[in-house]
Order: C-alpha cells, then structure tokens, then sequence
C-alpha cells in the first residue's frame, strides 16, 4: 500500500500515485484494513509509520472526530513533518487554533519537501496572527510553483511593465477577496488582464465582474500569452507585502448592475409590505474540496440547522434563500439562475446570512451586513479572534470545537435580540 499523503478526493484522472476513495463506506473499509494491519506485531516500523498516518488522513477526509486521537498516535510513534501536519490540521478542525499554529509550526522546522502542504500549513498559520504576515509571504510567493501558469510564464514580482496578467487561482469568492488589489496592478502597469477558467463564464459571473466599473479586461484562461509577466490571485497580497492594516479597499463597492428585474419584483411583492427585515440565507458551501464530508462539519450546516435558524427567529425576519441546489421549509426561494441574479437580490435585503462561501464575500463586497457561521475549521481570513479584516461589514459567529452547533446557537440569539 502506497503512503496515503494525499486528501480523498475524486479525480477524472488519477496517477497510479494517488489514493482514491470514492464514498464513505469505502473510506471505513480501509480504516478497517488499516486497522488490522496496524495490530501485526511483525509489522516492520515504517509500514507502521505509513499506515497510522493514513489512517489519520482517512479520517480527516471523512470529516470524522478520531482525525485528532489517530493523528496524536501517528505523531507519537513517528515524529516526521507529515504526521505533526496532521496533528496541526486536526486541531485545526476542532478550533482549538493556539494548539493547532504550535504544530503547524513544528511540522514546518522538520525535515520535508519544499512547496509542499507543509508549507502551506505553515504559511496560513502564521496568517492568523495579525503580527506575522510578514513572515508568511515570501512562503506564499515560492509556493506559485504549484499552478499550472508558473511552469511556462514569468512571475510577475510588482515591478512596473507595460502588461500584466492575472491569473484565476481559486473559487469565485477568492477572486472577489483579491480583486480589490487589480486597481494597485493597474497603478503599475499599462494593461492588466484576467484569465479566468471556463465556469466562471459559464455560470455568469464573468457577465456580474464586467459590470462593476473598475473591473480590467477579461479573457479565457487557454488565451493566456506566454510572453507576458503573470501573477495569481493569491499571489497579490504577498506581492503588495500586505498587512491587516493596508489591505486595500474596492475602488467601489460591487453592485450588481442591473435594473429591477422579475426576481427582485417578486421579491417586493412578497414583502414589500411587511417592516421585519429581508435576510438572504446561504447554508451550504461546495463539497468539491471535501467530498466525503458529510454536512455539519466544515463548511456546511446540516438541513437541521438550517432549519432551526429559520424557525427560531421567523417571527422577526423575513427569511430569502440564496441557496443553490438544495432548499429548506419555511423560506422563500429565489429561482437564481446566475450571480448576477444573486447579486440583484442581496442588493434588495437588509442583511444576509452564510457560511464561508462565495455569497458571503459578494454580500460582504456589496457592503451588506453579512453574518458569518464559522465551524471550527475555521479559515485565516477570520484570524484568530474572529474579526474578518478584509470586510468591515462582516461579523462573525464561531464555533470554538468541531461543528457550528455553538455559533448556530449564538446566532439565533443575536438575531432575537438585535
């Protein structure tokens, strides 16, 4: 068995390196088989190594709470990068962040590759300290190895040029973060242009970025030119050398730039009427980082929640749902189609309501009062007390252990007693 160093996921085209698990049930069956293979006597040390350490990985993956006990027991027996990066990783999740940076540290001064998810542990723990982002991005700059991009296009490193490209990196509420840098780029450089991958096309959201004004050129990612400097999103607040305190503003606020249109006029005839407030809701991110995961965990409440949320403050809220996919009783559904539809309906709510997800940071973007649920595996952008300095109009309701079931709590009592 190969050592499992990578996170389940599903892959359309997976090396022969890779461990793939394709379902939970699939997930426990190799506990199981790892298990028994751990309590052979005869076992030689590094195959023990091997597997205690893909059994913590399993269980991270899963999203199951003995990822912190397997990842003690590997560590313990073997004191390597990888297995103290699991044990930081499975603090991580359970909020306990003081104990997860002191590992994530640790694992970082062992012995291990270069450029890889060490590094990125170490960098985004230091990323939680507001006095330590120095210290984090020239980490984060040697790490722009790890697209696709840096293999045949010059790094762009802030200096003035006459052209620069920007390169799409993460997911769309990445790009909304980072993009209040592209007005500094454009200080530098003549022409500034986005690539961007097909399904930010293909979901309307290229069509919602070409209506905010200050916005640069957008084009196709395979339409990148190979000969001119190129820089990634993420690379933009380490390029800038960015502290809490100079993080830039938009140069405006993002709107969604559109007349009214039939979603928000069926919007207004179901509460023009009524004085309670109109909140927009988001309950569920995208699994594709974590597809085994099951709701609840990370960055997804479960239907029950959701639900209780609703039910235990409907009678001082107006509750919409901005939630693609999936909807809950007890609210009214917006028939969304793109971003720009999501757009148009925060721009017409009092408040809104979410997970970590890419409606939060357009929400937070557009200046809406946006309220944050945060499990304990909890992002750096939310630092380490909770304060979101990239967005002013953000507040946070966290949850300082594994789940949201305490900031589910507590946001229901400052929604009944705002």
């Amino acid at each position: 068995m190969m050592p499992l160093t990578y996170r389940a996921t599903k892959k359309l085209v997976p090396n022969k390196q890779d461990t793939l698990v394709r379902s939970r049930e699939e997930a426990f069956k190799l506990i199981a088989d790892l298990d028994k293979k751990i309590a052979n006597k005869q076992l030689p040390r590094h195959d023990r190594a091997v597997y205690l350490c893909g059994r913590a990985v399993l269980y991270e993956a899963i999203g199951d709470r003995k990822m912190l006990e397997s990842a003690l027991e590997a560590y313990n027996f073997s004191k390597t990068a990888q297995s103290a990066a699991l044990v930081a990783v499975a603090y991580h999740h359970f909020g306990r962040m003081e104990e997860a940076i002191e590992w994530y540290e640790r694992s970082y001064k062992l012995p291990h590759e270069a450029g890889w998810e060490i590094d990125i542990g170490y960098s985004g723990a230091l990323l939680f300290q507001k006095d330590r982002w120095p210290e984090a991005w020239p980490i984060v700059k040697s790490l722009k190895k790890r697209m696709v991009y840096a293999l045949y296009l010059n790094f762009w490193d802030g200096k003035p040029c006459k052209e620069v490209s920007v390169i799409s990196e993460g997911g769309f509420g990445d790009l909304i973060q980072n993009s209040r840098y592209l007005k500094k780029v454009g200080e530098l450089c003549e022409k500034v242009t986005v690539y961007l991958p097909p399904y930010f096309f293909d979901t309307g959201f290229v069509e919602l970025l070409r209506r905010q004004p200050w916005f640069p050129e957008i084009e196709p990612m395979l339409e990148t030119p190979k000969d001119v400097p190129a820089a990634g999103f993420f690379d933009l607040p380490a390029i800038f050398n960015t502290t809490p305190d100079t993080i830039p503003s938009y140069p405006q606020p993002w709107v969604a730039g559109t007349d009214k249109n039939e979603l928000v006029q069926n919007l207004n005839t179901c509460f023009g009427r009524t004085t309670r407030p109109k909140i927009g809701f988001v309950w569920a991110a995208r699994a594709h980082e974590t597809p085994l995961v099951e709701d609840g965990i990370y960055r997804s409440l479960t239907e029950q929640q959701a639900i209780r949320i609703v039910q235990q403050t409907s009678d001082k809220i107006d509750w919409i749902s901005l939630q693609l996919g999936k909807q809950i009783p007890g609210i009214w559904s917006a028939d969304i189609k793109s971003w720009s539809d999501t757009a148009a309906i925060i721009e017409n709510l009092d408040a809104v309501v979410c997970v970590d997800t890419g409606v939060m940071h357009l929400a937070a973007a557009m200046g809406k009062p946006t309220y944050v649920l945060l499990s304990g595996a909890v992002d750096w952008k939310f630092m380490l007390d909770g304060d979101c300095v990239w967005y002013p109009s953000i507040k946070t309701f966290r949850n300082r252990d594994f789940g949201f079931d305490k900031a589910v709590d507590e946001l229901i009592e400052y929604l009944n007693h705002k």
